[in-house]
C-alpha cells in the first residue's frame, strides 16, 4: 500500500508514467517496513520556477549543490521523475543518515530498473541517489522543444 504523500506525488507525473512509478513505490514500501524504514516519493514534477531556486542553490543562493539541471534540463520540468526520501519514523535519513539512505537507494534502484525506471545513482554528471525517472527515448532536448512548440508531452 502506498502513503498518501506518495501517491499526491505520483499524480503530478504523466498520466501514462504512474502506473510505473506507483509499481515500484508497491514493491519498495514494503521492503523498507521490513527494515524499520518507510520509502517516501517527496517530489514529483516540478515547475521551472521551482528548478530555477533548485539550480540557484550553492551558487547564487545559499545552500549545497543540488543540481546541475537548468529549467527545462530536469526529467521533473515534464512529469517524468520522482525523488525518493528515506525515513525513519519522522527523521529524514538522506540527510541525517546519508550513507544508510543511499544503501537503500542503492538496493531499491534494482527495483526501479524492473519498472522501466532509470535511477540518478548511475548519473555521472552530479550522482542523484534519490532521483528516479522514467526511461523514455525522448531527451531533454526533445522535451524542451516539445515544450517551446506547445506540443503535448506524450512518452
Amino acid at each position: 500500500m502506498i502513503d498518501d504523500r506518495s501517491k499526491k506525488t505520483i499524480l503530478t507525473l504523466l498520466p501514462e508514467v504512474q502506473r510505473y512509478f506507483t509499481a515500484f513505490l508497491e514493491e519498495a514500501q514494503p521492503i523498507a517496513e521490513k527494515e524499520g524504514l518507510q520509502y517516501l516519493a517527496i517530489q514529483g514534477c516540478r515547475t521551472w520556477d521551482e528548478q530555477t531556486r533548485l539550480y540557484a542553490q550553492g551558487r547564487t543562493a545559499p545552500g549545497k549543490k543540488v543540481t546541475n539541471s537548468k529549467p527545462g534540463s530536469s526529467y521533473h520540468n515534464y512529469g517524468l521523475a520522482i525523488d525518493c526520501g528515506v525515513f525513519h519514523g519522522s527523521v529524514y535519513l538522506d540527510v541525517s543518515e546519508v550513507k544508510k539512505a543511499n544503501l537503500f537507494h542503492t538496493k531499491m534502484s534494482k527495483i526501479a530498473k524492473l519498472h522501466n525506471l532509470r535511477w540518478g545513482g548511475d548519473f555521472h554528471s552530479i550522482v542523484d541517489m534519490p532521483h528516479f525517472e522514467y526511461n523514455t527515448p525522448l531527451t531533454i532536448a526533445q522535451l524542451r522543444d516539445m515544450h517551446e512548440k506547445g506540443v503535448p508531452i506524450h512518452v
